[in-house]
């Protein structure tokens, strides 16, 4: 099983590196990137390529057409969009309906990560 590369984009560091943490424990998974404003997600998406993105910032138009942009130009990209507060978390990409989930523990949120290595 290949390796899948995270971007995460969070304006909070402290957030950022929970998330890293949480990242490395799984065996399949890499942070390859960290932004922390929306000005910078889709150069980072452009230069490193990665397989998710996980995204926790203010969903501001410039966010969603950023999102959607990177689905229409690379339909392999999953995005992982939390909810205000990180109470749900939407998860979208070209090649299935949007998905959305509440009350997701950091436990269920890596198994959905590794669950969909299985699928790939």
């Amino acid at each position: 099983m290949t390796i899948k590369r995270v971007i995460l984009a969070n304006n909070s560091r402290l957030l950022r590196e929970m998330f890293h943490r949480v990242i490395d424990q799984a065996d399949y998974l890499r942070v390859v990137r960290e932004v922390q404003s929306s000005e910078e997600i889709l150069i980072a998406i452009q230069r490193f390529c990665p397989d998710w993105v996980i995204v926790s910032l203010p969903l501001s138009d410039f966010v969603l057409n950023c999102i959607s942009a990177s689905i229409q130009s690379d339909p392999s990209v999953r995005f992982i969009i939390f909810s205000e507060g990180h109470r749900s978390l939407r998860i979208d990409w070209q090649m299935t309906s949007e998905e959305e989930i509440s009350d997701v523990s950091l436990k269920e949120f890596i198994h959905l990560l590794e669950k969909d290595l299985k699928q790939i």
